[in-house]
């Protein structure tokens, strides 16, 4: 262990004293979009700094072989035009692989720019990976407490002036000199804990400190990511919340760096086990509605099979939406699944369609010459024979009774308990161990009550599903 902290003070010593032991590739790219791998790059610059000078210096337009956008020629001023004779990326590919090569990738929000090269890369078949340095997080790190840490706003800061903004060779040369700013502002030592091996700076979005992501528990529960202004913006569960929350960081696709650049502060809530996470995080979507959880904001509803006496007598089934004042025998996620069951009810119990939400006529039922029906709806058989063999089909599809489901705590000398009663959700709650629930009644007392809702009913369904099957 001292060997170790020695090794690390030394290192740090000598990255402090001589940072141009290191070389620095800063980066910037125009494109035609946001999102890596659904856009293609318009132009690039690469500056290579060996920590006190400019080394070598190349920029380009690149034909991404779509065209561009009005809005997006209006703010980078690269038209269709421009780029009609200019190189494909596969063309510049060898220069620029050399010129990041044993470098530091340095860019202002770098994993925009790293995304792009790293997507472009993969079609040609190179894993592209560099060591990634943020200016962003740098600047925020050595200039602590402005307003904002966009390059406009911080090279205004500074003074530095930004020649050609928007176009690659004038935003790189930008963040030289704010670069070159943070080494003569003691940025090395920032530096120098940003490229640690273990250091999740490089990932971590530029709003969010290293402190508060190594703060996240590896315990179960639901988490919550808010931007600068606290508004909730997406609300996930997990086994391990750290380790869930990381892989946002790490992982690609269409909509990440949007999401994962708005994000400012990070909260949570502690569930104890994965069924209440799931249903708590069901609860909080349709709650807060964030904007980048695309699943369960609407709930799909939930389908029932109910009964009532008509006017013959008749015990009569149906399937209907959920409502309080109906008498619910079983719940279903869908429509379809409502009427399967209904099917299997009809052939299994000899039940007439007609009095099962399957055919719809004013006459007997088409099933009668099939001899399908036992005739209860052309007065061939008695009503009262016909309804115990309905009372069998409900008997079958009834839930038996209620359950509580005792699972673990938040934390060490505590419970859950989620109540399902009589097929429905209830509600979850936690209680101290050794306290457990004696009564459906007792328990009911130490929950949070809570909706049945289709997106519920389905949790649970799953739930169970995989139990059966385990």
């Amino acid at each position: 262990m001292l060997f170790e902290l020695f090794i690390d003070f030394f290192a740090k010593l000598l990255f402090t004293h001589i940072p141009f032991l290191l070389l620095y590739a800063i980066v910037d790219i125009e494109t035609t979009g946001r999102f890596a791998g659904a856009n293609g790059i318009t132009e690039i610059a690469v500056i290579t700094h060996d920590g006190q000078k400019i080394v070598d210096t190349f920029s380009s337009l690149v034909n991404p072989g779509v065209t561009i956008l009005p809005f997006v020629s209006r703010l980078t001023g690269i038209s269709n035009e421009m780029l009609k004779n200019a190189p494909r990326f596969e063309e510049i590919a060898k220069t620029i692989w050399e010129l990041t090569n044993d470098a530091v990738f340095v860019a202002h929000s770098v994993n925009f720019d790293y995304s792009f090269l790293r997507e472009e890369f993969k079609v040609l078949g190179p894993d592209f990976k560099r060591k990634k340095l943020c200016t962003v997080r740098l600047s925020r790190s050595v200039f602590p407490g402005l307003a904002s840490y966009s390059l406009g706003a911080i090279c205004s800061h500074h003074n530095i002036a930004i020649n050609n903004r928007h176009r690659a060779l004038g935003d790189a040369l930008a963040t030289v000199m704010l670069f070159e700013k943070c080494l003569s502002n003691n940025g090395e030592i920032h530096i120098y804990r940003m490229l640690k091996r273990n250091s999740n700076e490089s990932v971590l979005p530029t709003q969010l400190t290293p402190d508060k992501f190594n703060s996240l528990p590896e315990k179960c529960g639901v988490y919550y990511f808010h931007d600068k202004k606290g508004k909730i913006i997406y609300i996930g569960k997990e086994i391990n919340i750290k380790k869930r929350i990381y892989s946002h960081f790490t992982s690609s696709g269409r909509n990440k760096l949007s999401f994962i650049d708005a994000i400012a502060v990070i909260s949570f809530q502690l569930c104890g086990t994965e069924l209440i996470a799931l249903l708590f995080e069901s609860q909080e979507i349709k709650k807060h509605f964030p904007i980048y959880n695309a699943a369960q904001k609407f709930d799909k509803g939930l389908y029932v099979i109910t009964d009532y006496i008509n006017q013959k007598g008749v015990r009569q089934l149906v399937i209907s939406k959920s409502n309080h004042s109906i008498n619910i025998l079983k719940a279903f996620g869908s429509f379809d699944e409502a009427r399967e069951a209904m099917n299997l009810l009809k052939e299994n119990f000899e039940l007439c369609p007609k009095f099962c939400s399957i055919q719809s006529t004013s006459g007997h039922c088409f099933d009668l010459h099939l001899k399908k029906c036992k005739g209860v709806c052309d007065e061939k058989e008695s009503v009262k024979k016909y309804n115990k063999r309905v009372e069998k089909a409900i008997a079958s599809i009834q839930e038996p009774g209620s359950r509580l489901i005792i699972g673990d705590g938040r934390e060490d000398g505590e419970k859950s308990v989620v109540i399902i009663e009589e097929g429905f959700y209830r509600g979850y709650g936690f209680f101290e161990k050794g306290k457990e629930p004696q009564s459906l009644e007792q328990a009911k007392t130490m929950i949070f009550a809570s909706k049945h809702t289709g997106n519920i009913h389905r949790i649970l369904e799953s739930v169970r599903f995989a139990v059966s099957n385990s």
